[in-house]
């Protein structure tokens, strides 16, 4: 089930105001029993030794056989990644096996680049998670300690205009500044890509074994309110939404907590919508 990270949205019920747009995506489901190349995603691997299977529930990644081996999944996202709106990504994964000959490296990465270029670079370790600095370049910056490796993970990466943010089991991990790598000169440079997200191995220095079961980009939601006493949105599919009110935008409480096995999510409290500000908080 995803739980993106704190993307909210405000509006005004009874005053008029106009949603703002959304979109919600899945981008990767194990569920199937195909690859990710099968659903979007391009896979390279280099020189060649990565092993890919579907495990039942999850894709594996194996890039042990060599530190040198490196393997992932990329893809370009449409409509254009706007970081000053906010916007989610979410994974659900295991990391079984990693290891690394330098401590600024990772057997697994995850790159997140929005229109402009900017975004951050994550790398993780079976117990740890580190962000990758821009001065001096590919440095070692924040981290944080978490058992990615004993069972599946849930983990959303919310990218805003200065700060990224990064959720494990909805509790708040990591945070720090939006980095920007374009100074990198190597080949590949997929640091010049906009709206770029990568997962895997992209190192000679580590190796891992990635279980992937989801990966969703959710977008700020499209609030909406067909008639008196409901909220509707569109959402990613077996997510939980919180809903939380306020009269005066500063103080806000629950108000709904809204679960759906589809793309449409509706609110209805009991007692009705009062008018005020309503917002959506995830985790």
């Amino acid at each position: 089930m995803f739980r993106p990270g704190r993307v909210g949205l405000l509006c005004l019920l009874g005053a008029g105001l106009a949603p703002c747009a959304g979109q919600a995506q899945l981008l990767f489901d194990a569920a199937p029993g195909t690859l990710p190349a099968a659903q979007g995603w391009s896979y390279a691997a280099v020189p060649g030794l990565a092993v890919q299977t579907h495990t039942g529930t999850a894709v594996r990644l194996d890039t042990t056989a060599a530190n040198a081996e490196s393997a992932g999944y990329a893809r370009r996202l449409e409509p254009p990644l706007d970081r000053r709106a906010g916007f989610n990504l979410v994974l659900r994964f295991r990391l079984p096996v990693e290891r690394h000959a330098r401590a600024e490296r990772a057997g697994f990465s995850v790159i997140v680049l929005d229109a402009q270029r900017r975004g951050i670079e994550l790398g993780f370790w079976q117990d740890q998670v580190f962000a990758q600095a821009d001065q001096p370049l590919f440095t070692r910056a924040e981290s944080a300690a978490f058992r990615f490796d004993l069972a599946p993970v849930e983990v959303v990466l919310h990218l805003g205009a200065a700060q990224y943010t990064l959720f494990a089991n909805r509790e708040p991990l990591l945070s720090g500044p939006v980095r920007d790598y374009t100074a990198f000169t190597g080949f590949p440079d997929v640091y010049e890509t906009p709206n770029f997200v990568f997962l895997g191995d992209n190192t000679t220095s580590a190796a891992a074994a990635l279980e992937l079961l989801e990966v969703a980009l959710v977008r700020s939601p499209q609030l909406t309110w067909p008639r008196l006493g409901s909220l509707t949105w569109q959402g990613v599919p077996r997510q939980t939404y919180t809903v939380e009110f306020s009269p005066d935008a500063r103080a806000w409480t629950p108000a709904a907590r809204v679960f759906s096995d589809t793309e449409l999510f509706q609110c209805e409290p009991t007692a009705g919508l009062a008018a005020g500000f309503y917002r959506l908080v995830h985790p």
